[in-house]
Formats: structure tokens, sequence, C-alpha cells
């Protein structure tokens, strides 16, 4: 066994960078918080080759003075903490002193720093062994380059991905900073190319169009609550604006921006029935929390922290997002973008036919009215959130056709009647005082002795929907439940069962909505009357989310006039 020896620091140096500098967005984001905690207004990120040739960064922050900048690049050397108390109030990006002799260890690094009314300095560092400090010609505040990325350990170079990956990287972190920061002007240039430029204006919606594209702020809503020392505000994109992946749901804890899985799942529950499933939505949501109560000194990266209370946060963030979601009205959705070529000739009924078959009875059990008491009441105040429509008749037996002074409107009847029945009994199933009906003669089902004892273990909270069973036998269920509804509620209660160790009553309720309101909503290919169409209409007109159906599908589609007249070429 060799002698324990003291690790040479350049060696030391090294091996901290693989925690801190995994690629080079890592330290475009380093360089960034160095350059956010100086006090920077205007940031400049050049990146060429991916980051590998060089890597740029120049704020017009408080710069360095000659012997700050001497101690900048040694190991632990920060301004920002200096007793083990200040741990529990840490109010900057970085605090450990590790990140620029972590990068200096794997490239070649220079600093260029000037304080205001002072002479500019710079150093180098190469292979961990500083230059000797000279004068420099820049602007007050500080230039940080590193080249040559990985140069001396070129095994990094099978981790870097591909091209655009890495691209794609840099970009994301330049922006999750732009976020977290609205006023700060950020610029990222690749390979001599002007990506974005931000106003920093403080602009959150003028942001999120330079970030994400012209006129994505259209339909945005923001919220604002507090909850003791934790204060929240968010900015809720339309939910026609969706993602395939979760990674433009950013949360940012006192202008950090973090990875929470609880929060984020918060936040696409607050989504539920806005959005289809396995699409995520774009939302940003900022917390001011009190630092005594988030630990940031978890993970190398600072990317991960711990919060007190999290179960209480998260949980009280789903309804905080629903609720503003369900305020007001969202742009309905106007997805024809262009003119097809191929000759498209809807089948339209016209309203005297439909005049002419106004049996409401005639359909029974689907009926809109007869089914649910979700009338209006003609005296009540209601929060309009669709525009006054006029119908005008039907596609396919499937889409109701309604015009107003914007345009024609689309409406898909099932989705329509679906989201009706939905709210009714996501209210229903949900209501703390259901009453139950207890039936005269005890109702045989036909399930397997798995799915009795599925039942068994879980009877206690069954018992709080109001189904009661003996063996196979249901004794009681909710009033609210029609005959032919009660088999698919019951399966629907036996595949929660089977799919989740444990009964989630949230999970449940709206699951057990969706399954009874979709098998139950008016079918497409079925005609509706006259009467049942303005029922519909009413109905929906109550709503709190008109928008779409309980898996996200869109309810109403708009075509705008302008669009007709381009379609026609009465417009160019």
């Amino acid at each position: 066994m060799h002698d324990i020896t003291i690790m040479d620091m350049a060696l030391a140096n090294t091996i901290a960078a693989g925690e801190v500098v995994e690629r080079p967005a890592s330290v475009v984001k380093e360089l960034i918080e160095n350059s956010i905690d100086a006090g920077a207004k205007q940031i400049i990120v050049e990146v060429n080759q991916m980051g590998l040739e060089s890597i740029i960064v120049t704020d017009d922050g408080f710069g360095m003075s000659k012997l700050n900048l001497s101690k900048a690049v040694l190991r632990h050397a920060t301004s920002k903490i200096f007793k083990i108390s200040d741990l529990n109030q840490i109010s900057t990006l970085g605090f450990r002193g590790e990140a620029l002799p972590s990068i200096a260890s794997v490239s070649k690094l220079e600093i260029m720093s000037r304080v205001r009314g002072s002479d500019g300095y710079q150093i180098s560092v190469v292979n961990s062994k500083q230059s000797e400090i000279g004068h420099a010609s820049l602007n007050p505040g500080t230039k940080v380059i590193v080249r040559e990325l990985f140069y001396n350990t070129p095994a990094r170079f099978k981790y870097i991905k591909s091209e655009y990956a890495e691209k794609n990287a840099i970009t994301d972190v330049v922006f999750k900073q732009a976020l977290s920061h609205p006023n700060i002007s950020f610029q990222l240039i690749m390979d001599g190319k002007l990506i974005k430029k931000t106003l920093g204006n403080g602009s959150i919606p003028e942001l999120i169009d330079t970030i994400y594209g012209k006129n994505m702020s259209d339909g945005l809503k923001s919220l604002s609550h507090e909850m003791g020392k934790i204060k929240i505000k968010g900015y809720l994109l339309d939910p026609k604006f969706v993602r395939s992946k979760r990674n433009d749901i950013s949360i940012f804890i006192n202008h950090r921006f973090v990875k929470n899985y609880a929060l984020t799942q918060s936040v696409i529950e607050g989504y539920h029935t806005y959005i289809m499933t396995q699409k995520y939505p774009i939302a940003l949501i900022y917390m001011d929390i009190d630092p005594s109560l988030v630990d940031v000194n978890v993970h190398p990266q600072k990317m991960e922290v711990k919060l007190a209370n999290e179960k209480m946060i998260s949980f009280s963030l789903t309804p905080i997002i629903k609720n503003t979601l369900e305020s007001g009205r969202i742009p309905i959705r106007e997805t024809i973008q262009e003119v097809k070529k191929e000759v498209f000739k809807p089948e339209i009924r016209s309203l005297f036919e439909l005049n002419e078959s106004t049996d409401v009875d005639g359909l029974n059990d689907i009926n809109i009215n007869q089914d649910l008491p979700f009338k209006v009441d003609e005296n009540e105040v209601v929060d309009v959130k669709i525009p006054h429509l006029e119908f005008i008749g039907t596609l396919s037996g499937t889409y109701l056709l309604f015009q107003n002074d914007e345009g024609l409107f689309l409406m898909d009847q099932h989705a329509a009647a679906e989201r009706i029945r939905y709210e009714y009994y996501v209210d229903k199933i949900g209501d703390q005082e259901i009453r139950v009906y207890h039936t005269l003669i005890p109702l045989e089902q036909h399930i397997t002795d798995q799915d009795v004892h599925l039942i068994n273990e879980h009877k206690n909270k069954l018992n709080q929907f109001g189904f009661n069973f003996e063996g196979r036998n249901l004794v009681s269920h909710p009033d609210f439940l029609r005959p032919n509804e009660i088999d698919l509620a019951i399966h629907s209660i036996l595949e929660q069962l089977e799919n989740n160790s444990d009964i989630n009553l949230y999970k449940l309720r709206n699951q057990l909505a969706k399954d009874i309101s979709c098998k139950g909503a008016i079918k497409a290919n079925h005609q509706l009357s006259k009467v049942e169409i303005d029922a519909i209409l009413k109905d929906l007109k109550t709503c709190k989310n008109p928008y779409t159906c309980p898996h996200g599908r869109p309810v109403l589609i708009k075509l705008s006039n302008q669009d007709i007249e381009k379609m026609f070429k009465r417009i160019v």
C-alpha cells in the first residue's frame, strides 16, 4: 500500500471539475450566475463550436479589483459566505467558490475585469497555474474567456452529445436564466450568429414572446398567491401551446431555476383536462421563500434544492393553477393555417331539417337536459367564457356549426357533452355530503374473486363515495348514478384499484368522472334536435372550462372571417 500524501491541487481541481463541469452548458451556467451575482444588467454569451472551442461571457457588473482577481481563481475563494451560519441564509446563486477553479482545471481560462473608476486587469490560468496579473482595456465589468474546454481530459469527449443536443442545452441554460431574471438583458451568440436578445425591461409577456416565439403570450394568465413566508407568482401560457416533454415547466425559487418533481407535477395536475394526456404545458412559477426554508447545498450544480413543507406547497399549488385557468376566457383555438389543395365538400344539414324532428325523448338516456340537472337559471348572471353563437347546421352528424361576427365555429358534440357531464360528475363525486341510494334488492355484480378482494381491502374508502358491498352484491351506491351507469362505475373503480397499490381519492374521482361522462356522452354521427343543441350550448357556457373535453381535446375551434377570406383569395 502506498503512503498517504496530500493530493496535488491541480489534480484535486480536475477531480472536482467532474461534478461541476459536465458539459459546455455547465460552464455557461456557472459564468452567468457569477455575472448575475455581480449585479450585471447586461450579459453577453458567445459560444463557438458547441463551447468546445471557446465560451466568452461578458457583463457590466461590479467588476473585480486586482487583489480580488488574483483570489477569484483559487479553490473555495468566495465573497458570498464567511461562516457556517451563512449557509442558512444564502441569497446568491453561487457561494461555494468552486466554479472558476474547476473550469480552469479543464480549460485554458482568461479573466479580464475592471471596477468603475479604476484600471482593468487580466489573469490567465493554464494547467491550474496562474499567470502574472497584467493590465487590460475593457468597459467596467468582467469578461471571462474559456478556451479549449476538456483539452487535458480527452475522456470527456466521449460523453459530449450531438451538436444539436449541446447547443440546445446551452440555449436552454441561457433562456432559463433570462426567465429567472427578466430585468437583465441577455444576448446569446453562437458561431458568430445572434440567436436571441432579451430587452431586460422586466416584462414577462415580452420575454415569453422573445424566447418562445411571437404571440406566445396571447391568452397568458397570471397568478399571485401568498402562503405565510412564501410568495408565489405564476404565468400560465394558453393550454393550446403544449410540449411533448415537461422541460418548459420552469420553477424558480428565489430567482434560481430548480428542478423539483413534486412542484412540476403539481403544475401538470393544475392543467388537468386542459391539455391532452402525454402533453405538457408551458408555465413559469416564481417563488420567494425565506432562505432559511430552502437548502441549496445538496447538489454540486445547485439545480436541486430541499424545501421545508414541500408537500404542503405542492399540494396547494395545483388548485391555485386550476382556479387561475378557470378564471376569465381562453382564446378559442384557431388551427386552420392554410388551405388544402384537395376539394373539401362538407355535408351540412339546414336549420329547417333540424326543426323537423324535435322529439327530445327519443334520445332516451343521452338527452342532456333529461339526464343532468345542469340548466341555467334565466335570471342568473353567468361568467360567459365563450361568445354568443348562432347555430347554422351540422357537419357529418358530428360537428355543430355556429357563426357570429368573428367567423365560423365548429363544436365537437361528443367533446362538448363529455365536458358538461364531466363537470357535473366531478362535482357530485367530490361532494362531501354524498346521498346514498340503498337498493331494495342487492344487485349482484359479475366480478371475480380478485375483484372482491380488492373491494374488501379498500372498503372504507369506497364507503366515502357511497359504494357498499356485501361479497359480490352491491347494497348501496351514490344516488346520482343512474342504473345503466352502475356497472361502468364499478369497473372503473376496480381498474383504479388494480393499477395502484393504494386508492387515490383525487385521481379516482377524476377518472370515474371521465369514464362515466365519456361512455354516456353523445356520440359522433348522432343527429341532435335543435332543442338539444340549444341545451348543449347553454350548459357549456356554465362550465368552468368549456374549451376542452376531460381528455384535453378541443371542444370548439374557430375559423375566423380573415381565414375564410384567405381561402377564397379575397385577401392575400
